[in-house]
């Protein structure tokens, strides 16, 4: 067999092969598209693909794009509907706390005990109420951010100070990991403020003794903060609904912390997230793009 013959036959091979890798690459890449539109059609955005080349990391991008909206959608309509209810409750208790108060103050009711009790239950009840409410109110009275150039790290060391005595009662030492390099950040001084406030607040109450802020500028120019503690990890049935509105693992809590650190930092373009909550640590993940 000459020559021309042998190589006739490495090239026909090498072409086989190429096209059959090409068809293996093209059928994988095809199930990978299908599988990430069956979960997104179920609204499913927990899943995540390894990054090893440019195509993974672009579906986990979509991915994200998807997840940031998601988001977006349920704090809106949570938004909504507190915003109905704090109205109806207030337009329905207006009237019974005036009713009330008027009564209270006739002479006639003054002498009857039995008559006067009872008003002034109804009375501290519905005031009780209205307090109730007015706090929720805070998840809708959220303002639009007014952003300016500020170095974050200044920001989480002022939060930190302003904290110092109660740290220092609540025996919680607090330690900060940043880079050199200034982080500078288009952002509501005030908004961020009450994000690290929160997040400060919740690991004291679940008796950490040791809170850690740490900065990253990733190579797209976003910067990542996680803060860390060693407090009582948050239940597992709960970490998924640790951000929504009213809901509270805690005997005085309100629900409304981390609804408001999430709103704003959707407000900021950003995002705040769970990462893990175990009996090691429990570590949130912010971002600022």
């Amino acid at each position: 067999m000459n020559t021309w013959i042998w190589i006739g036959i490495v090239v026909g091979i090498v072409i086989i092969a190429v096209v059959a890798t090409i068809a293996v690459m093209k059928h994988k890449t095809v199930s990978k598209i299908n599988y990430m539109f069956d979960a997104l059609e179920d609204g499913e955005t927990n899943f995540k693909f390894r990054e090893k080349d440019s195509l993974n990391k672009s579906l986990n991008r979509l991915r994200g794009i998807f997840e940031k909206q998601k988001i977006a959608n349920e704090q809106e309509s949570w938004t909504k509907l507190t915003r109905v209810l704090t109205h109806e409750i207030m337009n329905t208790l207006a009237p019974v706390v005036s009713l009330t108060d008027s009564l209270n103050k006739n002479e006639k009711i003054k002498n009857d005990e039995i008559l006067k009790e009872s008003l002034d239950i109804i009375s501290d009840s519905s005031h009780h109420l209205i307090e109730f409410v007015n706090t929720y109110r805070q998840i809708t009275g959220i303002s639009r951010p007014v952003r300016q150039k500020i170095d974050l790290k200044k920001v989480i060391d002022k939060t930190v100070k302003l904290n110092e005595q109660l740290l220092i009662e609540k025996h919680v030492k607090i330690s900060m990991q940043f880079p050199e390099e200034d982080i500078i950040v288009y952002a509501d001084e005030i908004q961020l403020t009450q994000v690290f406030q929160n997040l400060i607040k919740n690991a004291w109450q679940a008796e950490a003794h040791k809170i850690v802020f740490r900065l990253k500028i990733l190579s797209d120019s976003t910067v990542i903060l996680w803060v860390k503690n060693d407090g009582h990890p948050i239940q597992v049935e709960a970490q998924e609904q640790i951000f929504i509105p009213f809901y509270t693992t805690k005997e005085d809590g309100t629900g409304i912390g981390l609804s408001v650190c999430r709103q704003i930092m959707r407000y900021h373009k950003g995002s705040i997230d769970l990462l893990r909550s175990n009996s090691k640590e429990t570590v949130f993940e912010l971002s600022f793009i």
